[in-house]
């Protein structure tokens, strides 16, 4: 049949390290190594090149303007995307993959798609309609997710959720033919390793507390922080690590300032995988606060580690923690909870309260290792390529 070749359009990628953009990345990455040849359209939003190839994975950025604070990105219509655009149609495609429903490359791989009569698979990491800090612009989401939204997805001849809530989410958009295919987790990668990061942080053996995510309005991370002088009164000796960046970073700071903590909270910025295995690694409780998730990618990472989760219970997050056997989901925009929930795990030594810790983590880890294989990922995405190919 000869090598099939998928352009997949994506609002976010390489260089960012978000769970959106590492999914695609590996998935990608895992493709090649299968024999595919893959293409990948984004959006120019931290200054790298306007091509480039990246473990076999040839990446075209078109330029774009990064609006509602960073995290929409839409490629503008000018001569440069025209011309990214007229070369990429010059080329043989297979077929095409879009990403997530409200991103405007999802719209222009559908266009793509019909201009080319090229077959048209859309995966979906969503769960719910957008969630902002304006409920103006999140009512406008909403709407758009009704009509384009809903258009990319009725077009497409398959569509991957890649949880069964971001799948029950595509039938509310009036999907009929879904497919699940979940994310997977490198778990040569995310194990525990030893580290003396804790003495060059600073720890001092303090209880740790992470946080791994962008840093946006829907990620929650606000409320992680009104919770810290909670969690300060029954852990003195704590301390929280927030890891990533984005752009709500600055508002978070300043909240931090405000709890009067900001010695104990510590941002780290963005960081490799490598670096995020050695944060986890001296980590005793990771939290997960976000309001909406497809299926999140830090807590694989964190739970293949073996650090005991607290999460709120959205989206696909269920489908990793089960509350009480695999970690403790709680309910979103609760500050109270997550410091209940983090005193429980760890607000003191006692033997009782080591084992539940202890029970959590190791359920975590041998559920996300047995059930969250990258190699399952990629094998399943493949049949449904060769199926509509």
């Amino acid at each position: 049949m000869g090598t099939k070749r998928i352009l997949i359009f994506a609002a976010h990628f390489y260089p960012c390290l978000g769970g959106y953009e590492k999914v695609i990345y590996e998935l990608s990455r895992r493709l090649i190594e299968k024999g595919y040849e893959i293409d990948v359209i984004t959006c120019s939003t931290e200054g790298a090149s306007v091509n480039e190839e990246v473990d076999g994975i040839r990446i075209y950025r078109l330029p774009s303007w990064d609006i509602l604070g960073g995290t929409y990105p839409i490629p503008k219509p000018i001569a440069a995307t025209f011309k990214i655009l007229f070369k990429l149609s010059r080329k043989r495609f297979d077929l095409v993959n879009t990403h997530t429903r409200f991103f405007s490359t999802s719209l222009l791989g559908l266009i793509f798609a019909k201009i080319k009569r090229t077959a048209l698979v859309h995966t979906e990491h969503g769960a719910r309609h957008s969630i902002l800090s304006n409920k103006l612009i999140e009512a406008i989401g909403e709407i758009y997710d009704h009509t384009i939204g809903s258009l990319i997805i009725k077009s497409a001849s398959r569509n991957i959720g890649i949880s069964e809530a971001a799948r029950d989410f595509l039938k509310h958009l009036g999907a009929e033919d879904t497919i699940v295919i979940p994310n997977g987790v490198d778990t040569d990668v995310f194990r525990k390793v030893e580290t003396d990061l804790a003495k060059s942080l600073g720890l001092n053996g303090a209880i740790v507390i992470t946080f791994v995510g962008r840093l946006i309005y829907a990620k929650g991370v606000q409320d992680l922080i009104s919770a810290f002088p909670m969690i300060k009164e029954t852990i003195p000796n704590v301390k929280l690590l927030i890891v990533g960046d984005g752009p709500y970073r600055r508002q978070l700071e300043e909240l931090t300032m405000e709890t009067g903590w900001s010695k104990d909270i510590n941002f780290l910025g963005q960081k490799t995988r490598e670096q995020i295995t050695e944060i986890l690694s001296v980590t005793d409780v990771f939290v997960n606060p976000s309001y909406s998730e497809g299926l999140p990618t830090s807590v694989l990472e964190a739970g293949a580690i073996g650090v005991p989760i607290v999460a709120t219970d959205v989206g696909g997050t269920r489908e990793i923690v089960e509350n009480g056997k695999t970690g403790l989901l709680i309910k979103e925009r609760e500050p109270g909870q997550i410091a209940e929930a983090v005193s429980l795990l760890a607000g003191n030594k006692q033997a009782a309260q080591e084992n539940l810790a202890r029970k959590f983590s190791e359920a975590a880890r041998l559920k996300i290792v047995n059930n969250y294989s990258w190699e399952d990922a990629v094998m399943k995405t493949m049949e449904v390529y060769q199926e509509i190919l």
